[in-house]
């Protein structure tokens, strides 16, 4: 053949298809497309095997449940617990741990980074697509569409006096009586976002920021703010979880990619605790006190500790957790814990700890 009839014939083939060669062709596409749909399917079989198996396996006392798959934020409210995260609002019966249905009406919920129940016993909750309320059985909405200053919430807290008060990128915004107040820092305060909503028994508003960039530790009294990082005695500047203990001290879990601790505010003076205090990993993520006094300190990935007058002790996977990055620790009225975690939710009975 010459190079004339050659490229004739490659053009020819390019252009009008081969028969013979897009014959051969076919089955192979077929045979990769099956292929990787085979692959994709025994992983998801893999994982779904694994996670019945944790399931399965948890000693006695603890369970796992899932769905959720992740869980950031929980609300306990007599026999129902609100949990919330990436999957959006998921309620179960105390009782029996049974997911129930949502009241009819619920909004379409993005991320869900937190819970909170008013005096009046309306339920608060704030997620990346606004704020939303159940009240009575009834759903309201709340965002820019509503005149809210705010088109996606990052955290809400209720005070006493019932007025509402929600974080946002930049500022706090309080809601009471029907009214919006926007309550922003002064200038020299730079607040990226308020990601963490805590009120003390002093009626002092602490605000944790949890940007990687540019985290920070606040406190507003309704007229003056103060400001706490690394100079003041904070372990690291992005701040977690804030909680005041039974003896009137702030506890602070701070930390990001490994690095961090958890901080005690007392009398005017910090103190900062690492691994090397008995911490379960350097970068915390949540802390709590129960109504025995024991101090659970979650880590980001690597279990929770939870501290005794007597001994320490440290909970991951392998003890029976849903998962390592500990989020969120909540106790009900018969001393169950309900920890969330980025594996799903870990519910251990009082006696398992014993």
């Amino acid at each position: 053949m010459t190079s004339r009839a050659w490229r004739h014939d490659c053009r020819k083939r390019i252009q009008g298809g081969d028969p013979v060669n897009m014959k051969r062709t076919i089955p192979v596409v077929f045979q990769v497309g099956a292929g990787i749909l085979i692959i994709v399917a025994a992983i998801l079989v893999a994982g779904f095997l694994l996670s019945h198996a944790q399931m399965l396996s948890t000693p006695a006392g603890f369970s796992i449940i899932r769905p959720p798959d992740e869980v950031s934020t929980i609300l306990v409210d007599g026999d129902m617990v609100w949990t919330g995260g990436k999957g959006g609002v998921i309620l179960f019966d105390r009782t029996n741990r049974s997911i129930q249905p949502l009241p009819p009406g619920a909004p379409l919920f993005g991320y869900v980074r937190g819970i909170a129940k008013d005096p009046e016993g309306s339920i608060w909750i704030a997620h990346d697509g606004g704020l939303a309320r159940i009240s009575r059985n009834t759903w309201t909405s709340f965002g820019e569409h509503t005149g809210a200053p705010f088109s996606k919430s990052l955290s809400v807290i209720s005070q006493a006096d019932g007025s509402i008060w929600v974080g946002t990128e930049g500022k706090i915004v309080q809601y009471t009586k029907g009214t919006w107040i926007e309550i922003v820092p002064p200038p020299s305060i730079s607040l990226a976002s308020a990601d963490v909503l805590f009120f003390d028994s002093s009626g002092d508003l602490w605000i944790g920021c949890g940007s990687p960039t540019h985290g920070g530790l606040f406190r507003y009294d309704g007229r003056n703010w103060t400001v706490y990082g690394l100079d003041k005695g904070l372990p690291h500047p992005v701040v977690r979880d804030v909680t005041e203990s039974a003896d009137g001290a702030i506890w602070v879990a701070t930390g990001f990619s490994g690095q961090g601790g958890v901080a005690r505010y007392s009398g005017g003076k910090w103190t900062a605790f690492t691994t090397a205090d008995g911490l379960a990993g350097p970068s915390t993520r949540s802390v709590h006190e129960d109504r025995i006094g024991r101090m659970w300190i979650g880590s980001e990935y690597d279990g929770v500790l939870l501290r005794n007058k007597t001994a320490d002790r440290i909970l991951t996977r392998k003890d029976g957790l849903a998962g390592n990055e500990v989020k969120v620790v909540r106790e009900d009225r018969e001393g169950t814990f309900w920890i969330g975690t980025d594996g799903g939710l870990s519910v251990i009975n009082t006696t398992a700890l014993s």
